[in-house]
């Protein structure tokens, strides 16, 4: 069976639990990216409202990013959903940047591809990581058209 393409653990939160550093783990067939970020559930939530407008075909393609892409800031993420072809299938465009000094620097870009379904289980699980009953999250299965 696949494994999931997208992995996210919160591994610290702050005394009230409004601010937290999370761990992305992204895996392809071609990659592997691993990068921290610092968020709060407000950007998770426009994550998560934003992709689910997507799979309700209530906008053509979806962009989230958080961080900024300049020096001297933390990360930079950003996660592109659009449709990809006529099958069915989502495209996702990652753009992840560290935003190190050399030699730890990763600036990475790079696509999966998965199916409608994919899409709202990883909504679902959001949703539930944005709520605290869990504290990682797998999802977005990779499909490959033949």
């Amino acid at each position: 069976m696949s494994q999931p393409s997208v992995k996210i653990q919160k591994i610290w939160l702050d005394d009230d639990d409004s601010f937290f550093e999370l761990n992305l783990d992204f895996c392809t067939g071609h990659c592997s990216v691993n990068i921290n970020i610092y968020t709060d559930n407000e950007e998770l939530e426009k994550l998560r409202d934003g992709v689910m407008d997507f799979a309700c075909f209530k906008q053509k393609e979806f962009l989230w990013t958080t961080g900024e892409d300049v020096e001297n800031v933390s990360h930079f993420l950003s996660m592109r959903f659009f449709l990809y072809g006529n099958r069915g299938y989502v495209g996702v465009e990652v753009t992840a940047d560290n935003k190190l000094e050399s030699p730890y620097s990763v600036r990475a870009t790079f696509f999966l591809v998965t199916v409608l379904s994919q899409i709202d289980d990883f909504t679902r699980k959001l949703g539930s990581f944005i709520k605290g009953e869990i504290y990682e999250l797998d999802s977005l299965i990779q499909s490959f058209e033949q």
